[in-house]
């Protein structure tokens, strides 16, 4: 393989195995799956539940578990996860899938950490707008713990740098109070530990402008970096409008009745378009893309289901972004996602379509890449 080819990482959620504070929080028992096998078909034709090759509904505080996401993954062109962290001054979520990761240098898929740094609600499931652990950033002692603990991880060879900075992405950096006195720090403290600085991606949300500041680089995750900023005004207005209405419908006359309108059911074809003729990147752009969507299990029928989804498309639109990364000199595709099975994006394999959107990713790197 190419060494200016571009990083293929799918972003990793590690919500897999029971805890205290979930069982707290939902119920007994509570991880993903819960969500994933009580969705139901919300119209003639729509897919649900999904099911996991196999019934393989695993537990990722089980290291072997670990090893064979890790094992398929690199037997299909995955080269990282970016694995998504949940901390807030100290205060730590779903850390043992990664913390097992840090401890056993057998499991050598490489990775990065990707933080996840927003406040949990039990809207996420669907329920109410109740904070349940909350999101802080402290001062700049609280920022040092962080970085110390993160440091742990920068320090693995497996975890992936770029120009030797390690890599560390942040889903919402609009949030983060004085963000430049934040980097600033973690580049000052990266430096005294012999590393260039740290290679910092910002993930361009709906609240974001689409600047990179003293980031690195930008990540346009999908499919929300095309719903944020690449419709057109009308298309936009469209969307809030109708979205909005569907929402207020369905909360006041039909869920009560257990009927409901599907909140928005775009089209898998136009979202590609998009994400494939949009201009203005570059190698400070991580080129994100996704395989599928459809996250009615979290959000019934407030939801969002891609409408047209085919292994083959995928296959198709995967190897001309492939194409696309090289001429624009990316240095990463982020694919969503390698497991984030209640919103439908997943390449793991399923009852439905086995390993075909792996085994895409594969033949796309061979095809393009030669590898």
């Amino acid at each position: 393989m190419d060494n200016s080819a571009p990083l293929i990482t799918a972003l990793y959620l590690p919500q897999y195995y029971e805890t205290e504070y979930n069982n707290k929080w939902w119920e007994k028992g509570y991880t993903e799956w819960t969500a994933l096998k009580r969705a139901k078909p919300l119209y003639p034709g729509h897919e649900q539940p999904r099911v996991p090759l196999n019934s393989n509904y695993y537990d990722l505080s089980v290291r072997d578990n670990i090893k064979w996401q890790m094992d398929i993954a690199k037997e299909n062109g995955i080269d990282a996860f970016a694995i998504y962290q949940y901390y807030s001054c100290g205060s730590k979520l779903l850390e043992i899938p990664t913390e097992i990761i840090r401890d056993d240098s057998s499991l050598d898929l490489p990775f990065f950490l990707y933080w996840a740094n927003e406040s949990w609600r039990k809207a996420w499931f669907g329920q109410d707008n109740t904070v349940v652990w909350e999101q802080k950033y402290g001062t700049g002692e609280d920022w040092r713990m962080h970085f110390d603990y993160c440091l742990q991880y920068f320090k693995d060879d497996r975890y992936v740098k770029i120009g030797g900075m390690p890599v560390y992405a942040i889903y919402n950096p609009w949030a983060i109070p004085d963000s430049d006195s934040f980097i600033d720090s973690w580049n000052r403290w990266a430096k005294e530990e012999g590393f260039p600085g740290v290679y910092f991606v910002k993930n361009v949300g709906s609240h974001d402008r689409d600047v990179l500041g003293k980031y690195s680089a930008k990540v346009t995750r999908e499919p929300n970096y095309t719903f944020a900023h690449d419709e057109k005004l009308l298309e936009k207005v469209f969307r809030v409008a109708k979205t909005r209405a569907v929402g207020l419908i369905n909360k006041k006359f039909l869920i009560k009745k257990g009927r409901g309108i599907v909140q928005l059911k775009p089209s898998y074809d136009a979202m590609w378009e998009k994400i494939l003729s949009r201009g203005g990147q570059d190698e400070r752009t991580l080129l994100g893309c996704f395989c599928d969507w459809d996250n009615s299990p979290r959000k019934s029928y407030n939801s969002i289901i891609m409408q047209g989804v085919t292994v083959g498309k995928f296959k198709g639109y995967f190897t001309k972004l492939l194409e696309k990364a090289l001429r624009i000199k990316s240095p990463m595709i982020v694919i969503n996602a390698w497991n984030e099975w209640a919103e439908g994006a997943y390449l793991e394999p399923d009852e439905k379509n086995g390993y075909a959107f792996l085994e895409a990713v594969k033949e796309a790197k061979e095809s393009v890449l030669g590898c």
